[in-house]
């Protein structure tokens, strides 16, 4: 970056960074995993083509992307959430995988900056689920939350929504729970939570799942692709 500027967008996998630069004739894409990590370079038109082509066959060629308007031209076109995990053991393995990411790869390519979004249920409209990740809450990074605003908050209920996975409720219902990014298992252990209280609250599959206002430290444009439940709004051509 000291030679050659900051990203034109930044990103990453389950495995690995997905960082680019680009102009109109190159794309220089940063990769790897945690044994190595590797530079390459690219025609920017056929690269572009074949992450599409990627997309369009459902292979991820990067689960999450966060344009920030960096320098350079983006030549991309890709879906955001572009198509539902076939069931729910999928769906908590990429979501899982998506939240790891970010742990390890936002703080280095975004220092400071949280990633979130909200997640609500054809079923259960209007209940907002909340997840995040919040690298300033130190030993609670990550975290998710939701409004048990329907149901009287008796010990019968309380024991109920611990066995889903949350850990406490406050004064206005809602239910949360946060755990430190220090621990390997927090990430799978969040997303079981997720996806344990939308089957309880009668979600019968991922396809009635919706995630909105997703965001990182709400500067620029955060894409999920891995999230893998549909996503609004939807994302055609990067701008």
């Amino acid at each position: 970056m000291a030679r050659i500027g900051r990203p034109t967008l930044l990103g990453g996998t389950t495995h690995g960074p997905s960082v680019r630069w680009s102009n109109r004739e190159r794309t220089l894409l940063l990769s790897g995993d945690h044994g190595e990590a590797t530079l390459s370079a690219h025609r920017a038109k056929s690269f572009a083509q074949d992450e599409f082509c990627s997309f369009d066959s459902d292979r991820l060629p990067y689960t999450w992307q966060l344009d920030r308007h960096g320098p350079g031209h983006d030549h991309g076109w890709t879906f955001n959430g572009h198509a539902a995990a076939d069931g729910w053991t999928s769906a908590e393995e990429r979501l899982a995988g998506m939240l790891a990411s970010w742990a390890e790869h936002m703080p280095v390519q975004a220092p400071g900056d949280w990633a979130g979004f909200k997640l609500w249920a054809s079923r259960d409209w209007g209940h907002t689920m909340i997840v995040a990740f919040e690298p300033s809450e130190t030993n609670r990074e990550f975290h998710a939350a939701i409004q048990d605003r329907d149901h009287e908050q008796t010990p019968e209920r309380a024991a109920e929504m611990r066995a889903r996975g949350w850990q406490n409720v406050d004064e206005h219902r809602w239910w949360r729970t946060k755990l430190p990014e220090t621990d390997p298992t927090a990430a799978a252990a969040l997303a079981r939570v997720v996806i344990t209280d939308l089957r309880a609250r009668g979600t019968t599959c991922p396809d009635e799942v919706t995630a909105w206002d997703i965001s990182a430290g709400d500067d620029g444009e955060l894409w999920v692709p891995g999230i893998r439940v549909d996503v609004h709004p939807r994302r055609g051509e990067h701008y």
